[in-house]
């Protein structure tokens, strides 16, 4: 079983609001399309190249945020919760 990624990428559903296909995309933005492929699979999403995205929201018109999303896990809300514990008592 592979970790849930908490920044998550939205490709697929951009592309579908853009009316857009990932071949498109990757003729467009000369970005290989099996990497593309690979970045709208949430099971193979593990990081992202930033010229990648740079190339990806130039050819889409798009904002890396339209792209990218933050899903908070039980990690996260107790990373949180260390943190504000310990501003508390620097207080």
């Amino acid at each position: 079983m592979f970790e849930r990624e908490m920044i998550l990428i939205k490709l697929n559903e951009v592309l579908e609001k853009k009316g857009k296909t990932l071949y498109w995309l990757s003729q467009h933005a000369s970005i290989p399309y099996n990497t593309l492929w690979n970045l709208g699979k949430k099971e193979t999403q593990n990081s992202i190249n930033l010229p990648v995205l740079s190339r990806i929201c130039s050819a889409l018109n798009c904002k890396p945020g339209d792209i990218l999303a933050y899903e908070e896990d039980e990690e996260d809300s107790a990373v949180k919760a260390l943190v504000k514990s310990k501003g508390e008592r620097l207080k």
